[in-house]
């Protein structure tokens, strides 16, 4: 086969003639034809229709996601948390009950009843309580007249001054101190007067004991005296030879039984004195005794004056509190006991007082996972179940009140936060046919802050991406 030199190609645009090599070749292209549907004229360009449709087609595009995101962002929108709640009272039903317990006396008021807040609902048995209050005051009396004697005797006073309101007291028992105490006063200046009395003898004892030593020892020295100015005579006249020299020699032995008797008186003497000085030590000694004695029963009787009035101001409290009085104004329910004789428990609960005329709450569980949405000026939107909601609108209020910490429902074992809500006064107005009693169910719902839609719709990838890339 003989292959062909490669031959110049002329295209005749004119003529559209094309040639090669001097051969005529029919014509491939001598009009436009259609490229996919295109329309594409001779030089290959697309027409003006095709990039209109192309640029409508973007344009719409654009705007299609430009007006989706502008909506995204711009718009908020609201989401709420349901809890079931239940009518309560602002300030909440009281229980009545005593601290101390006792004996039922009397029931003062029945089921149903308006009462006033302070008065009297129920009477305890007073006869323990009354025996106890008169044990301490008639104590009190007897240790304000023991610390008046004792004054007296610290003073060494001649008579006791008791206090004006101990002497004027109609108690009987004041009387019966102040001659109890007289008494005492009397018999103890008594005895301490007999001591006193007895050392006081003791030392003259001692003191006449010396002095008659003294003048023994006087008339001792004396005698020595008289005899050694005879001794001296004698021996003038035995140195002359005109007396023996035995009388010289008696008379030197009277001198030495005079000196011995002397020195015995001189010693008992000094015993003599130092008997009395400590004889009058031992008085002074009386004395302190009998003060010290005294200033440790004034603090005493002080400190148990201070704990009897202690305990007096507590008795005077148990037995006012005999009659269980309301602690505000409201109505009775729930009462407990009827019968007169029964006991009454420390603590046990006797009747419950609903108070009235009292803003009324909604009160509310809401779930551990809701609480970071609610706080307190939360909105809410509150249907009372027992009301046909067709016919009534949601009543309005706002979040007063978040507890701090979660409780347990001790039954399901489901953690909560307990919330109160305010009803709004015109959401009442808009809604006259609607009375609110406490115990009421309700269905609350919690409106939580706006939300833009992209957050709404970024906000679970932006979660998962944060617990994404994390090493196990």
């Amino acid at each position: 086969m003989t292959k062909k030199p490669n031959l110049p190609i002329a295209r005749d645009a004119k003529n559209a003639v094309t040639t090669r090599g001097g051969e005529n070749l029919p014509a491939i292209v001598d009009r436009p034809h259609p490229l996919h549907g295109l329309d594409v004229d001779a030089e290959g360009s697309a027409s003006a229709p095709l990039r209109g449709v192309v640029l409508a087609g973007l344009t719409t595009i654009l705007v299609a996601f430009g007006g989706f995101f502008g909506w995204a962002f711009s718009t908020e929108l609201s989401s709420a948390s349901v809890a079931s709640g239940t009518i309560v009272v602002d300030s909440k039903r009281k229980t009545v009950s005593h601290f101390e317990g006792g004996i039922l006396k009397r029931l003062l008021v029945q089921e149903g009843d308006r009462v006033a807040a302070g008065q009297p609902l129920v009477k305890l048995e007073d006869t323990r309580a009354r025996s106890d209050l008169q044990a301490l005051q008639s104590r009190r009396l007897g240790l304000i007249a023991k610390l008046a004697r004792l004054r007296a005797e610290q003073t060494d006073s001649q008579e006791i001054t008791f206090p004006d309101d101990l002497k004027g007291a109609p108690d009987p028992a004041a009387d019966d101190a102040v001659k109890a105490e007289t008494n005492f006063f009397e018999r103890r200046r008594e005895a301490k007067a007999g001591r006193l009395d007895v050392q006081g003898k003791t030392i003259e004892e001692f003191s006449e004991k010396a002095k008659s030593l003294a003048e023994q020892i006087r008339a001792t020295d004396r005698q020595i005296e008289l005899i050694t100015e005879q001794r001296t005579a004698i021996a003038t006249l035995v140195a002359k030879e005109f007396a023996q020299r035995s009388k010289l020699i008696e008379i030197d032995a009277k001198l030495s039984e005079l000196a011995a008797t002397r020195g015995e008186l001189a010693g008992n003497k000094a015993q003599a004195e130092k008997a009395e000085a400590g004889a009058e030590l031992g008085l002074t000694g009386i004395e302190n005794e009998f003060q010290s004695e005294i200033a440790g029963e004034i603090t005493t009787a002080r400190l148990e004056l201070s704990d009897v009035e202690e305990r007096l101001v507590s008795a005077k409290d148990i037995l006012t509190r005999l009659d269980i009085r309301s602690p505000q104004a409201g109505i009775v329910t729930n009462i407990q006991l009827r019968t007169a004789g029964s006991a009454v428990s420390a603590g046990q609960p006797l009747l419950d007082i609903v108070p009235e005329d009292e803003p009324l709450l909604v009160e509310m569980h809401v779930g551990t996972r809701d609480i970071d949405s609610i706080g307190i000026g939360s909105k809410t939107q509150i249907r009372l179940t027992a009301y046909n909601q067709r016919t009534h609108l949601p009543l309005d209020g706002e979040i007063s009140y978040v507890a701090a910490d979660q409780s347990v429902d001790e039954k399901s074992n489901v953690s909560y936060y307990v919330a109160r809500a305010r009803i709004a006064a015109s959401s009442l107005s808009a809604n006259p046919d609607i009375r609110l009693y406490p115990g009421m169910p309700a269905e609350v719902l919690i409106v939580h802050k706006p939300r833009s839609a992209i957050d709404y719709m970024v906000s679970p990838i932006a979660d998962s991406l944060n617990r994404a890339f994390r090493e196990d």
